[in-house]
Formats: structure tokens, C-alpha cells, sequence
């Protein structure tokens, strides 16, 4: 099974703003330290020791010392590697502005996917950026 781990401070709630939609997708979502991806949230200011494939952080973060594979960034941003293109009260254009290896090794290039909007374009961005890392396209919720 696909597992995701969210890193996030005490309090924040991130975790709980995507974790529905990664288990509908089948996702394991999990408080270890080893992970096929680790997404952080905007903002968890701190050092992990965790062993994943792919790290989803965002754009500007200021994390290390994650022993990961490869690092995709996320936010409302033009350098960030996944942002929004537009975003509505259900759903939001995802854009990926870079090509991506998914998790399995799977090329994802540059294209806009729709997805179901979360509670914030941070958690948007972070649900459907960790499901495309496992190779799940997200999809809109009908």
C-alpha cells in the first residue's frame, strides 16, 4: 500500500486538512518516519530524520535533513514546481509547471489537472502534489 507522511507543527491541523482526500485515493497516510512521499506543511519550522522517496515542501521552506530522493515544491508561486492556476469553492486547476518523476518512476510532464479543492490552496496543493508523486492523478470528487 502507498503511504504518505505529513509533517506538520503540534496544533496546525494541516494533516487533518488532507487526509481525507489521500484515503479516499487508497493512501496510507502515517505519523512514521519512513514514507513513499513526506509532505510539510507551510509551515513546520524544524528538522526530521525520515527516509521517503519524494519530499513535497513548500516553495521557500527552510526544512532539512530529510534523506529524500527527490524534493517537489508546492505553492502560489512561479518557481514552485506544483501551484494553482485557478481555484473555486469545489475545485481548482492544479498546474505542474515541470516535468516529475512520480514515486514509481512514472514521468508526469508539464500540464493543469482538475482537482477537488481543500480547505486552503496550501492543502489543495498538498493532497493532489502527493497523490500525483504516488502516480494517482487526482481527480474531482463528483
Amino acid at each position: 500500500m502507498l503511504s504518505v507522511s505529513i509533517l506538520e507543527s503540534p496544533g496546525e491541523g494541516f494533516a487533518a486538512d488532507i487526509t481525507h482526500a489521500l484515503r479516499a485515493s487508497g493512501v496510507a497516510v502515517t505519523a512514521g518516519n519512513r514514507a513513499d512521499v513526506v509532505v510539510v506543511s507551510p509551515r513546520y519550522r524544524g528538522a526530521a530524520n525520515v527516509e521517503c522517496g519524494t519530499v513535497l515542501t513548500p516553495d521557500g521552506g527552510a526544512i532539512t535533513a530529510l534523506g529524500a530522493k527527490n524534493v517537489v515544491t508546492y505553492g502560489m508561486s512561479p518557481r514552485a514546481t506544483l501551484t494553482l492556476s485557478s481555484l473555486g469553492e469545489t475545485t481548482a486547476m492544479l498546474a505542474v509547471q515541470r516535468e516529475i518523476a512520480t514515486a514509481h518512476g512514472t514521468v508526469v510532464e508539464e500540464q493543469e489537472i482538475k482537482v477537488t479543492a481543500g480547505k486552503s490552496a496550501d492543502a489543495t496543493l498538498a493532497a493532489a502534489g502527493a497523490s500525483i508523486m504516488l502516480g494517482l492523478i487526482p481527480k474531482t470528487e463528483a
